[in-house]
């Protein structure tokens, strides 16, 4: 059977996910550890539109990561998002695992530990990280010593280093990012992701250097159009405001910005998919407790009531997959969401 991975993309924990199985499921494909044939193992970047939209093809075969459950037979699958929950969790098959988890990679961590990996004091410190990154468990702190330049790198810390690998494979070229994701994840691997030799050669600190400067522009250019709800308290930045985007997107930048907010909305308009958007729809991740909706279920809902029923995400952020020509009914239902539940 020939397998390949199938991974969120364009996500670090996406990207994690697909290490960690390559680096410690191996003995699953019947292959050592770092082994030819789990160097060479194919990975294939996808958004949960794609797998739920049926957009790429699946195969038998298939390890799918940190992306909703198939439609069709795969070999492996693993995911943590509350709105990827199967119905009947008690029956799933062989080599499929769910449970709400901080992140995916998290995840198979604890799944590996538990068929007998020793989790070394390096992975753990890695997992804390990971955990930490993709359920926005930061601290204010935490948040500007990885999206604000930094006087010096000289000691990073563990979650700075799991940023600067994510900032390798974000640029604003989409064809060098899937380049680099991919080809991280075929060399030679060590015991975390960022103990990756190709990584280390690649001099993240420029990478990191460019996104600082990304998100600069960014936080100067959305300041003349994001706005907040004062009704609910939600922060709406809507692209459709500007003709273009600059710089590159800071995602809790709003919640420094308005603290007094308790959710936020996001739009952009893709412009290479006829009428087709997305919107990103969280919680202010400083203060947690203000959040009294199910985000992800939610999202969830929006998917199928404006779009092609491509959402989900967490309790308490989420995406969606929408039609633009539905944005502004989609807003009003959320906003009356949140109102409704205060």
């Amino acid at each position: 059977m020939k397998h390949r991975i199938i991974t969120h993309g364009n996500c670090t924990d996406g990207f994690c996910s697909a290490f960690i199985f390559k680096r410690y499921f191996s003995k699953l494909l019947g292959y050592e550890p770092n082994s030819e044939e789990m160097k060479n193992l194919e990975v294939v970047s996808a958004m949960p539109r794609d797998i739920q939209s049926d957009l790429i093809e699946i195969k038998e075969g298939d390890i799918v990561l940190d992306l909703p459950l198939p439609k069709h037979k795969v070999f492996f699958w693993c995911d943590h998002h509350l709105s990827a929950k199967p119905d009947n969790l008690d029956s799933l098959p062989k080599n499929h695992y769910w449970r709400e988890d901080p992140s995916n990679s998290g995840l198979l961590i604890n799944i590996a530990e538990e068929q007998g990996l020793k989790i070394s004091n390096n992975l753990q410190i890695f997992k804390l990280a990971i955990d930490k990154m993709d359920s926005a468990d930061y601290s204010v702190e935490e948040i500007k010593k990885v999206y604000y330049r930094q006087e010096n790198y000289n000691d990073p810390s563990m979650l700075q280093r799991v940023h600067f690998l994510g900032n390798i494979y974000r640029t604003r070229d989409r064809y060098l990012n899937d380049i680099l994701f991919n080809s991280l994840l075929c060399t030679e691997l060590g015991e975390t992701p960022v103990d990756i030799e190709m990584f280390k050669n690649l001099q993240p600190l420029l990478f990191n250097e460019a996104q600082m400067r990304g998100f600069e522009d960014w936080r100067t250019h959305i300041d003349t159009y994001v706005y907040l709800d004062e009704s609910v308290k939600c922060v709406i930045q809507d692209n459709r405001k500007v003709e273009y985007s600059k710089g590159v997107v800071d995602r809790f930048y709003v919640y420094l910005k308005f603290p007094e907010a308790s959710y936020g909305i996001n739009i952009k308009v893709l412009k290479d998919e006829e009428n087709i958007a997305r919107m990103g729809v969280g919680c202010n991740i400083f203060h947690k407790d203000r959040c009294k909706i199910d985000i992800g279920k939610l999202c969830k809902n929006v998917a199928v009531k404006f779009g092609e029923g491509s959402g989900g995400g967490h309790r308490t952020v989420g995406g969606i997959t929408l039609f633009a020509d539905k944005i502004d009914e989609a807003i009003k239902h959320v906003l009356k969401e949140m109102k409704d539940a205060e």
